[in-house]
């Protein structure tokens, strides 16, 4: 018998399709299976709800742009080629949405880390998504002005770099997968995550020195 699990929309889902390639769900989508996006949304949200952030600095605008991403997704479902690289795919209508995004809305203040309400006896995590115990109120209020330092510097890097380490070092993509995100070759890749790294590694020691 076939073990099931609800699914976002309360119907369920076997069981099995939780270790499904993201490739063998669109293959299910585009053939009709729409609870295969369910599995999809759970395996991808968070993922996309950091590369936002860390790419517009605007928590008010994650929730949105990660619901039209999939929106998009599964307009998308028949055209998408099935030979081809997922997470690259995913993050490029991602990429895109905020541009847009970017283009057509005035963007709000960013909100530091340190400006943030964070209950007592916890911090965040980087970009502020995932609860994380501090032992102590020193640690804590240590960890968020290191948090404040490290987001700043990031949204400081120009934008061309920034993508870079955003896809690189934060998403986890290969050069190869970043380029096929930018339209452009694994070697600038490298190129703009070497000089993304090198402009944090100095905001950092700039930090670590009492500079800043």
């Amino acid at each position: 018998m076939t073990q099931t699990e609800p699914s976002i929309g309360g119907e369920t889902i076997p069981i099995e399709w939780s270790a499904e390639a993201d490739a063998d769900l669109m293959r299910r989508l585009a053939g009709g299976e729409v609870r295969a996006l369910d599995v999809l949304v759970k395996r991808w949200s968070a993922r996309l709800s950091s590369y936002f952030y860390r790419l517009t600095g605007d928590s008010g605008e994650v929730d949105d742009l990660v619901q039209e991403t999939f929106i998009r997704v599964h307009g998308a479902r028949d055209g998408w080629a099935g030979g081809g690289n997922f997470s690259a795919w995913i993050h490029t209508i991602a990429r895109r949405l905020a541009m847009d995004r970017a283009r057509t809305m005035r963007r709000k203040p960013v909100m530091r880390a340190s400006d943030r309400a964070v209950p007592a006896g916890q911090t965040t995590t980087l970009f502020g998504r995932i609860p994380d115990n501090a032992p102590t109120p020193y640690a804590c209020a240590s960890r968020l002005e290191l948090l404040a330092i490290m987001e700043e510097a990031l949204r400081a890097i120009p934008e061309i770099y920034r993508e870079a380490v955003v896809l690189c070092d934060l998403q986890q993509l290969s050069y190869e997968e970043a380029g096929e995100v930018l339209r452009v070759p694994a070697k600038t890749v490298s190129s703009r995550l070497a000089r993304g790294r090198e402009a944090l590694r100095q905001a950092m020691a700039a930090y670590r020195s009492g500079v800043l």
